[in-house]
């Protein structure tokens, strides 16, 4: 199977809950310390779970095992992502409506088995790089899974300060990631459980996979306990519609996205189901 199709095929097992802030393997792991060199991100979903408490109304959450995708990067993990999901009265997700301030908006948690040397390396620009590289071939995977020919993520112009995350203070990258965005005919399985909008909402105003920027925030962090990364991140959408009036979703959601990255906390399986 090639590393970008996983997310297509991660649809027919990905984890959707009633309670979409809580998202974990259905396998208690015996032992919440996953050594980096043995640990696979299907081990690590056993082990551990991310939670967004809470989500706020219109997001959902799912999983995705990262092994194939990351492999060029030499990385294992767990995505556990969320999005703009079903709105009331349509068919299509909020991610899939470019009218709607979540078009093409991210915000989720890697969880990535060991990581110590990839992402604490003491130069914050360097740390920050690692941390795109995975957003980058993710997107890329997305984007084909999607149906889009040519897909393309590159990340530029990064801006750094720091964040309380997961009761640390955590360094934070914020910078653009020129890409495409997923709006297309909506015939892969992906784009069908994701649901996408009838061309005739759009095809007037935007091209299948139109140029996108995405404003992109990431956080990491080290924990040598259970000798796992964690990156939290997120994403808003800007994009010029075919006639040129731009739309950019960044302000009314910079702040939203923000708070929800500074309620993200990564617990042990075994103790959260207690």
């Amino acid at each position: 199977m090639k590393p970008t199709r996983l997310y297509e095929a991660a649809i027919l097992i990905s984890f959707l809950w009633t309670n979409p802030c809580r998202l974990y393997a259905q396998d208690r792991a015996p032992d919440s310390r996953v050594p980096a060199q043995a640990a696979t991100g299907e081990s690590v979903a056993k082990a551990m779970i991310a939670l967004f408490d809470p989500l706020p109304p219109g997001w959902v959450a799912e999983q995705n095992v990262m092994d194939p995708i990351w492999e060029p990067l030499g990385l294992k993990g767990v995505n556990y992502y969320a999005y703009g999901g079903l709105t009331t009265g349509n068919d299509f997700s909020a991610r899939s409506d470019p009218d709607s301030s979540l078009y093409q908006a991210w915000f989720g948690v890697y969880v990535v088995a060991g990581g110590k040397a990839k992402f604490q390396s003491g130069d914050e620009t360097q740390d920050c790089r690692a941390a795109a590289k995975l957003g980058e071939y993710d997107q890329r995977s997305w984007l084909e899974a999607m149906g889009d020919p040519n897909p393309v993520a590159v990340s530029q112009n990064p801006h750094f300060s720091s964040a309380m995350i997961d009761g640390s203070k955590r360094p934070l990258c914020s910078f653009d990631m020129q890409t495409h965005s997923d709006l297309g005919p909506g015939t892969t399985p992906l784009a069908k459980h994701i649901g996408m909008p009838p061309a005739e909402k759009w095809k007037d105003r935007l091209s299948l996979y139109h140029d996108l920027t995405l404003h992109v925030i990431v956080s990491w962090g080290y924990d040598q306990r259970r000798d796992l990364t964690m990156i939290v991140y997120s994403a808003s959408s800007a994009f010029t519609e075919k006639l040129g009036r731009v739309r950019d979703n960044g302000p009314v959601l910079d702040r939203q996205l923000r708070q929800m990255m500074g309620q993200v906390r990564l617990a042990d399986v075994a103790a959260a189901r207690q």
